[in-house]
Parts: structure tokens; C-alpha cells; sequence
């Protein structure tokens, strides 16, 4: 007789279903031995992003499904699924947890270890009922009735299927199917245990109202699995009971209703059964004997899982070999159907003494898991203590925050001000600049004023005098030219007079026309003159030859530190007026009141730069002065000598006219250095300063 261990399979699977909707479906509706039929659909769901405690619990119902089949090895497999719902305890996901023990109860049913599946499953319904899962934890009970089938306990399993169907409301109908199923099971083959016939009825009227009861719920619900094994189970029943016309009636709407691709592997073994026992009833008598008998040797050799099957043709045997009269082969059979009992005793005590072992390391486990329970403990109230300390350092470091973001605003808020102050400052100082360089243009213009207006004094004032005294001496001649007084005397007087008087003023126009020169020179442009190339070297022998009959006066000496030529492309006459005016600076300034000095010129190319460096060992130049020694009519001496207008000239002619550039270094007392730097080709090059 079939017992459905199922609920009838899912197809279809949506791919792109939750991965946690999947493993819901496996929860509900496979409630374990079909899952092996469902690989494809395991394999999908291992497909999907899985959450660590998802990926253990889909774990264990690889491990349920692998169990199913024939060829798979129990110890192994309990190993593993034991040690899968260790790591799924020690990791807190009891959803994983509940799924191992579903797995460790088909292994251990598997094992014929019966009383480990019972406490299995009673321990995965106790977790589905501490998740909030109660339709889990029912079929968690339901499913207790494959423990109690397998383990032929079937008074029991009767009793637990009509306390679970006395409360039908919280049941699936898959789940009241398998209780249909389970319950008639069980009366039939407690049926099949009763020698008198009036005994067996009330066992057989229960069992085909039973299977009429699921194969109706069935066609209700819609479960096609649930059908066909009713309509396969019924079938038996039939055929046992001698209906020859009414077993092939369930096996005609059997194979109507249920595809051949649907008909599930072991219900093959339910068919043949079938069409043996109907042999027995449509058969000749030797025929159907020799094909009882053929079915039952080839019964001993399956494995444990079919005994169900032997009993049913154990049963059969015994009851046509009184009636047909073979007795001692069914003597014989019943002899073969001890020894196969008897060998399965043997496995069954293996197995059970495996469990003693077990259920004696039990407590030492139990007292294990109480010291990790206690530790466990321990460690959640040094973890709830950390937390606390975390919570308050957590709060503090907040409150730090908010200072620090009031802080922030604070100096955001003062950092806008200052920048808002700074603005208006600089706009301040920019109108006090240009209030400055307007004052210090105004300053040099007044400057500037001063020194022409002393300058020009002088030589304007010789030439008034002189133009003076030569315009009396031509009043006086006219005079004595009337009066004819005019001797020879006077005459000579007269034009020795207008001699100096001339003299005196070509000297004055001299000196105002070289004041004009030098202030042409402030404003120099090349187009004064033309580029062309010379030698610098040569330019400064003949300037030192110039030079030095105004140097012995004052015992200066002039050492020049050149190379054989040194050529480049710029103004020649420029460069002359910029060492003259080097020249009468160092005379004239650096060696005043002094007597005895050295002027040391050297010159040098350094890359596409001629560098002249002009030294002399003279008075040197005040720190406060030394800023402003380019500027026009800067002079220490005013009134004394000079117009201020040498070095200022030179600055004109180097930076303006020649794109070079020119910087001074001096110390009273320690002389002055100035470094001229020229462009050999006439380029832009910038300002070195001497230290």
C-alpha cells in the first residue's frame, strides 16, 4: 500500500521571484520526499542573491532531497546535516536551523533511526513556532506521520491523523490530504494484520472512505498529485479486496487523468503491485501463483523502503495459498518473508545501538551547549555593557559635534566679517594709494621742477650777466662813437670785455644744452638710434682711454676684466652714455674728497645674457638711499654738484631702450656694485640684484 510522504510539486518556478518567496514555496508545499524530484528548481534558487542564513537554509533542503535517493549515503549525509544546523544554531538564523532538522529527520527515517527523526522534527516545528511560522509548525506535525508509517506504528499514526483532522481550519488542504492519506494507510494495513475477515471489515470500510474522502479533496483543491495517488491507492485497496472491476475503474481514470511524464518513480512499483493482485483474481490459478511468487523474490531484494509492498504480498500469499492450496510454498514464502524481517531486525538494532551511543553523549553535549549558553550569556552582557559605553561616548561625540558645528558657524559668520572688513580696507588703501602715487607723482614732478629750475638757474644766470655786461659795453661804445671821445684804450677794453662777456655765455648755453641732452635721455627709445652689432669689449678699451686723464687727478685706477671680444646686437652709443654716466658717478660721488681708488669693470656671456658688473671701492650709498638712486633728480648734493639725473639716466637706457635690466648694491663705506644685464640678441631678461 502507497503512503504519500508529499504534497504534489511546484512547476513553473518564476525566475524572477524572491529568492525568500521561493524558499517560502519549499516550506509549504514540499513537505519532503518529492523534493527530489526538484533539482532544477534548487539550482534556480541558488541562482538568486541569497542572504547568509537563506544560502544555509537552502543548504539543508539540498541535503532533504539528496536523501531521497538510492543511491545516496546516509551517514554521510547526517554528518553533514548535522553540522549544518550546528553552524546554522551558532550563527542565530533559526529559519536554517528548522530546515536541518527537516533534513537530519529524513536521513535518520532514512537510517530507520525513528525515535532521533521523531525528536527532529519535533524540534524544527518547536523553531517554526518560535519564528511566527504556525502553518510550518503543523505540517511539522503532519509530517511526523512519515516517521510513524515508516516506523509501522500504525495505531499511533491513526490516532495522531485524526487529532490533527479534528482540527481542519488550520490545515492546508495538502497538508489534510497527507492526513487523508496517512489515516487510510494505516487502516489498511492494519487491516491486512487481522486473520479474521470480520475483524478486518471496520479497518477496510475506514480505509476506502478514507481514500474516497482524499480523492475527492483532490479534485476540490485542484492537487493533481493528491488525485493520482488516491486514484493509484484506491486501486490497491480494490484489487486487495478482490474488485477486479472496480481496481481497473481507478486505474482507467488514473492513467486518464495523470500524464505519463507525471507519473512519479515510485508509484511504478504501487502499479505493478496492482496488476499482480489483480492476476490473482483474473488469472489462471498456477499463472497468477508463479507471478505472486515471482514478485515477492524480487521484492527481497529492494531496499528497506519497499517493505510495505511485502507485507501487501506477504498478506496475499498467505491468503490464496490456504485457498488455492499450496501450503508449503506458502510456508516457504512466509519462512523468506521471516529471514528478510529478521535481517532488517539486525539493521534495525545496528541503527538503534548507534542512537543508545548517541543518546548517551547527549548529556555530555547538553552540559557542552550549557557552558556555551553560559558563556553566550556572558559575552551578551559584555556586549550589552560595550554598547552602553559606545552609547555614551556615541552621545558625547555628538555633543563634541555640535559644539564644534556651532564653533564653525561662529567662525564662518567672524571669517565673512573679516572678509567683508578686509574688502573694505582694501578698498581704503587702494583710494589711499592712489591718493599716494598721486602725491609722490606730484612730489617727483616738484622734484623734477626743482632740479631743472636749480639747474638751469645757474647757466641762465651767467648768460643773463654776460648778455648784460656785453649789451652796457655796446651802449657805452655807441656812446663814445657820438661823442668822438673813443680811443684806442677803450677801444680794446671795450672788446676784451665782449669777449668774456661771450665766452661766459657760450659756456652757460653749453651747460643748458647738455642739461637738455640729459633729459632727453630719461625718455631714450630705440628708435634714437639703430641696432647693430659691436664689440662690447673694444667699446669699454676706448672709454677706459677717454677716461684716464680724469682719473689721474685723483690717483683712481681702472682695471678692466674682459674677454678678447665679446660681441652682440644692441646700441653701441647707448651702452657709451650708460658707462659715461657710470663713470662721473663713481668720479664725481664714490671718490669725492677722497684721493686714490679703483674701478674694476668685468664683463662675460652667460647663455643668451651679456652680464657687466661695474665696481668700485669709493664712499658706497647710504641704506635710505639706496631705493631711490634711479630716481630722476635724486641727489644728496643739491647745490653742490649734479643733477640727479646720471643713474636714472642709466636705468632709462638699460630697461627701456636696451630690454635689459640693471641693479645696484652698496654699503657707506664698502664702495657700489652695479650689475648690468643685456640681451645678446636684443631680448627680455630680468632683474638681478647684487647682494
Amino acid at each position: 500500500m502507497l503512503a504519500s510522504n508529499t504534497h504534489p510539486p511546484a512547476t513553473g518556478t518564476d525566475s524572477k521571484a524572491h529568492a525568500e518567496a521561493q524558499l517560502q514555496l519549499l516550506r509549504e508545499y514540499l513537505t519532503g520526499f518529492e523534493l527530489a524530484h526538484f533539482s532544477s528548481s534548487l539550482h534556480l534558487i541558488r541562482q538568486m542573491p541569497l542572504a547568509p542564513g537563506q544560502a544555509l537554509e537552502l543548504e539543508a533542503f539540498q541535503i532533504l532531497a539528496q536523501s531521497l535517493h538510492d543511491d545516496a549515503a546516509p551517514n554521510e549525509l547526517l554528518l553533514r546535516a548535522k553540522s549544518l544546523q550546528m553552524q546554522a544554531q551558532s550563527e542565530n538564523f533559526p529559519m536554517a536551523q528548522a530546515a536541518a532538522w527537516r533534513a537530519l529527520q529524513w536521513v535518520q527515517t532514512r537510517m530507520r533511526l525513528y525515535h532521533a527523526a521523531l525528536d527532529s522534527v519535533a524540534r524544527a516545528g518547536e523553531l517554526y513556532q518560535r519564528c511566527g511560522q504556525d502553518a510550518l509548525a503543523v505540517q511539522m506535525r503532519a509530517i511526523r506521520c512519515t516517521v510513524l508509517f515508516s516506523s509501522e506504528m500504525y495505531v499511533e499514526l491513526r490516532q495522531n491523523c485524526a487529532e490533527l483532522l479534528g482540527h481542519p481550519d488550520g490545515l492546508a488542504a495538502p497538508v489534510r490530504a497527507l492526513l487523508l492519506n496517512y489515516s487510510a494507510s494505516a487502516a489498511y494495513y492494519l487491516a491486512i494484520e487481522e486473520d479474521d475477515e470480520d475483524s478486518a471489515a471496520p479497518h477496510w470500510d475506514d480505509c476506502l472512505a478514507l481514500r474516497q474522502q482524499a480523492l475527492a479533496l483532490a479534485c476540490a483543491e485542484g492537487l493533481h498529485y493528491h488525485e493520482g495517488l488516491a486514484l493509484l491507492n484506491l486501486a490497491v485497496v480494490t484489487a486487495t479486496l478482490g474488485r477486479a472491476a472496480e481496481s481497473r475503474e481507478y486505474l482507467r481514470q488514473f492513467h486518464r487523468r495523470v500524464e505519463p511524464e507525471h507519473v512519479q518513480p515510485y508509484w511504478v512499483l504501487g502499479l505493478r503491485l496492482c496488476e499482480v493482485l489483480l492476476g490473482c483474481v483474473e488469472l489462471p490459478r498456477e499463472q497468477a501463483w508463479r507471478t505472486l511468487l515471482a514478485f515477492d523474490a524480487e521484492l527481497a531484494l529492494e531496499p528497506p523502503h519497499s517493505i510495505g509492498s511485502r507485507e501487501i504480498v506477504s498478506h496475499t500469499i498467505r491468503r490464496y495459498g490456504r485457498q488455492w492450496g499450496y501450503l508449503e510454498q506458502t510456508l516457504q514464502a512466509c519462512i523468506s518473508q521471516v529471514r528478510v524481517e529478521r535481517r532488517h531486525k539486525r539493521e534495525i538494532a545496528n541503527a538503534l545501538g548507534e542512537t543508545i551511543n548517541a543518546v548517551m553523549e547527549r548529556p555530555h553535549l547538553q552540559h557542552e551547549n550549557a557552558q556555551l549558553a553560559q558563556h553566550g550569556t556572558a559575552l551578551e552582557n559584555s556586549l550589552a555593557q560595550r554598547n552602553i559605553e559606545l552609547s555614551n561616548a556615541l552621545c558625547k561625540v555628538q555633543a563634541e559635534v555640535s559644539v564644534r558645528q556651532a564653533a564653525e558657524a561662529a567662525l564662518r559668520r567672524a571669517h565673512d566679517e573679516l572678509e567683508e572688513q578686509v574688502r573694505a580696507r582694501t578698498g581704503e588703501l587702494e583710494l589711499a594709494m592712489r591718493s599716494l602715487m598721486q602725491q609722490e607723482k606730484q612730489l617727483g614732478m616738484s622734484r623734477m621742477v626743482v632740479g631743472m629750475a636749480h639747474e638751469m638757474n645757474t647757466p641762465l644766470g651767467n648768460a643773463r650777466v654776460a648778455a648784460s655786461a656785453i649789451a652796457e659795453q655796446g651802449v657805452e661804445l655807441q656812446r663814445n662813437l657820438a661823442g668822438g671821445t673813443l680811443k684806442r684804450s677803450q677801444l680794446q677794453a671795450l672788446l676784451s670785455h665782449v669777449a668774456d662777456g661771450g665766452a661766459l655765455l657760450e659756456r652757460a648755453i653749453s651747460q643748458i644744452s647738455a642739461l637738455v641732452e640729459r633729459f632727453k635721455g630719461l625718455s631714450s627709445h630705440p628708435e634714437q638710434e639703430a641696432c647693430g652689432r659691436f664689440d662690447m669689449a673694444e667699446l669699454l678699451r676706448m672709454c677706459q682711454g677717454h677716461w684716464q686723464p680724469l682719473m689721474g687727478p685723483q690717483s683712481v685706477r681702472m682695471r678692466l676684466e674682459l674677454p678678447e671680444e665679446l660681441w652682440l646686437s644692441g646700441y653701441g652709443n647707448g651702452c657709451r652714455q650708460v658707462f659715461q654716466q657710470l663713470f662721473e658717478n663713481s668720479i664725481y660721488h664714490g671718490f669725492k674728497g677722497r684721493t686714490g681708488g679703483e674701478i674694476v669693470v668685468a664683463a662675460s656671456r652667460v647663455g643668451e645674457e651679456l652680464l657687466i658688473e661695474w665696481a668700485d671701492d669709493g664712499n658706497g650709498i647710504a641704506a635710505e638711499h639706496l631705493g631711490k638712486v634711479f630716481e630722476p633728480f635724486f641727489t644728496t648734493q643739491l647745490g653742490q654738484s649734479g643733477a640727479g639725473l646720471g643713474l636714472a639716466s642709466v636705468h632709462s637706457l638699460v630697461v627701456d631702450m636696451m630690454k635689459g635690466s640693471v641693479a645696484i648694491a652698496s654699503a657707506p663705506g664698502e664702495g657700489a656694485r652695479v650689475l648690468l644685464r643685456l640681451p645678446v640678441a636684443g631680448g627680455a631678461v630680468e632683474l638681478a640684484a647684487l647682494r
